[in-house]
Order: C-alpha cells, then sequence, then structure tokens
C-alpha cells in the first residue's frame, strides 16, 4: 500500500489550487492564558461510516495508534486496505505528519515514513492534543450539554479561525486557527466526535469546478448541514446564518446541485426546516438554555438547546 490520494485528500489539494465561544481572542490568550483540560484524544470514525465492518475499523485504529507512537510498522490484513485508507484520510488529521504508507515484505502489514524525525512528531502529536483539549474546554466540553458544545464549538470556530488557503491540513487548521473551508469543516467535525456527537464530512463538486465542503452533525435529535467557514465570511461568527440548514438550504448557500460523503455516496435529505429563520441571524445570545437569534429587520427567532 501506498499513501494513496483519498477522494477527500485529492479534494483539499484541488480547494489549494483554485473565541473562547463567545468573544474572540488574541493569539497569546488562546495559547498562554487559558489552562487546558487533560483531554485524551480518541481514534474516531466520521459518523457516516459507523457501520464499515470491525476488522476495517480496528485495522485503521492500529495504523492510527502506530502513527501516534511514531512506529515504523503495524500488522494488519492488508486485504482491508481500502477501507483502512478512506477511514484514515477522512477520519484522522494527524495522517499529515505521515511521508509514505506501503506494504511489509510478507504483506502481513504495512511499513510507515514520517515527515519528521521522532522527537519533533511526538513535539506535533503533544501540542495537537493540548490544541484540542484546550479548544474543547473552553467551549464547555464535559460542563455543558452535547447540543451546547456543538453551538459553542460553532461559533468559537466562527469568530476564532481565519479562512487561508495556505493551510490545507485539518491538524494544522486546529494548530494554527487558520485553514481553508474542507479544512474548517473538518476541525469542526473532529472536535464534535471528539465530545462523542455524530458528525460527518460533506462535499460538492458543482460550484464552478471547486471543491465547496460543509459538515453536517445530529444537533437538538435531528441532523442538519453547517457551514462555518460561510459563518466567518459573512458575518466573523456573530449571527447563525450557515447553522443547522436543511438540504435546500445548505445547497442554496453553496451553489450546489448536491452533496456527497468522501465515498462518493449521496447523504439522506435533511428536511427539518426548524431553524430556518436563521438565515436572516445578525447575532445572537443564550440564557437558560434558550437562544434568541435577532434577525435582519428587527425581528427575533428563539430555539431551545435541549
Amino acid at each position: 500500500m501506498k499513501k494513496t490520494a483519498s477522494l477527500f485528500l485529492c479534494l483539499v489539494l484541488i480547494c489549494t489550487l483554485f473565541s473562547a465561544c463567545g468573544e474572540k481572542k488574541t493569539d497569546n490568550e488562546n495559547t498562554s492564558n487559558t489552562q487546558s483540560s487533560d483531554i485524551q484524544l480518541k481514534i474516531t470514525v466520521d459518523s457516516h461510516y459507523d457501520d464499515m465492518d470491525d476488522s476495517s475499523v480496528r485495522a485503521y485504529e492500529k495504523l492510527c495508534k502506530a502513527v501516534i507512537g511514531y512506529e515504523t510498522e503495524v500488522k494488519f490484513n492488508t486485504a482491508l486496505t481500502d477501507n483502512v485508507n478512506q477511514l484514515f484520510y477522512t477520519c484522522f488529521p494527524l495522517y499529515s505528519l505521515v511521508e509514505g504508507i506501503s506494504f511489509l515484505d510478507d504483506n502481513s502489514g504495512v511499513k510507515i515514513s514520517y515527515v519528521n524525525d521522532k522527537d519533533t512528531h511526538l513535539a506535533k502529536i503533544a501540542e495537537f492534543q493540548d490544541a484540542v483539549s484546550r479548544t474543547m474546554t473552553q467551549c464547555g466540553y464535559g460542563k455543558v450539554t452535547s447540543n451546547m458544545y456543538l453551538l459553542n464549538l460553532y461559533t468559537y470556530i466562527a469568530k476564532n479561525v481565519t479562512v487561508d488557503d495556505s493551510v490545507t491540513s485539518v491538524m494544522e487548521t486546529i494548530l494554527k486557527k487558520k485553514g481553508i473551508s474542507s479544512t474548517i469543516s473538518g476541525m469542526f467535525e473532529y472536535l464534535l466526535l471528539q465530545a462523542g456527537i455524530k458528525a460527518s464530512h460533506v462535499m460538492n463538486l458543482n460550484t464552478d469546478s471547486i471543491a465547496k465542503m460543509m459538515s453536517m452533525a445530529e444537533f437538538n435529535g435531528e441532523w442538519y448541514y453547517f457551514d462555518p467557514s460561510a459563518e466567518i465570511n459573512e458575518n466573523s461568527g456573530e449571527g447563525l446564518m450557515f447553522f443547522a440548514m436543511d438540504e435546500i438550504r445548505a445547497l442554496n448557500s453553496a451553489s450546489a446541485a448536491s452533496f456527497v460523503y468522501t465515498d462518493n455516496t449521496e447523504p439522506e435529505p435533511v428536511e427539518d426546516e426548524a431553524y430556518e429563520k436563521l438565515k436572516n441571524s445578525t447575532s445572537y445570545t443564550v440564557e437558560n438554555n434558550k437562544a434568541t437569534a435577532k434577525l435582519k429587520g428587527g425581528k427575533t427567532f428563539d430555539f431551545e438547546i435541549k
């Protein structure tokens, strides 16, 4: 097996060619003044692949653990290579630390080469874990409901992350708080999955040949589309214009004909329009698990955060 360019990775390259939760933090405040809790990284799977066979998931987990530990080889059934690649390049942000993966001579597994030496590699792993832990802590992980955490995380990203075409990996977006639409969505999904919230990565290739990435996630018991990079561009996280979108609203915002998962299959329709009015939001506040969004024209829209 070589380090193949999965559909997700290819689209990242295509894109390259073409607060704490609430108030925005300065770089120094984000890196120095905020204490992070000891949240351990979990090896997560994009929710679209929840029904993938257990053997493939276990092989994927072994590969991820090997990368985290800077191991140079890992044994698993190489007949599972396609599934393992799909999970590895879709779900594991630290794949960007890997230079190459190839079959062992006896075909009993794979050998791994790395971009950096061992000390640098392990330092980057530690830095990444600290960034994940710090962000999750700032967004209330473990202290608020899952739905409140999702709203907090969405707002955090919209207020603190910058759209920047020079950053093309989810790992670097989490570390540097900047990136392209796919990596910003990837950050959102990864930090939801780390908190045990269902989330998936979706994309569209019908927008003037440029890949438009978006997230799907479960909020208040239903699946919706989310576009944090559009929120950044439109209002720097003050509103919720691209939050909890049904399919029609999401397709319209992306000028898209359809979305697909990273394996090129289409999602089930998302038809719930409960949050349709948020497309006109200019700001919002939260009190006692109820959000109040101010809308263009002076009206308001209230919704419960369960």
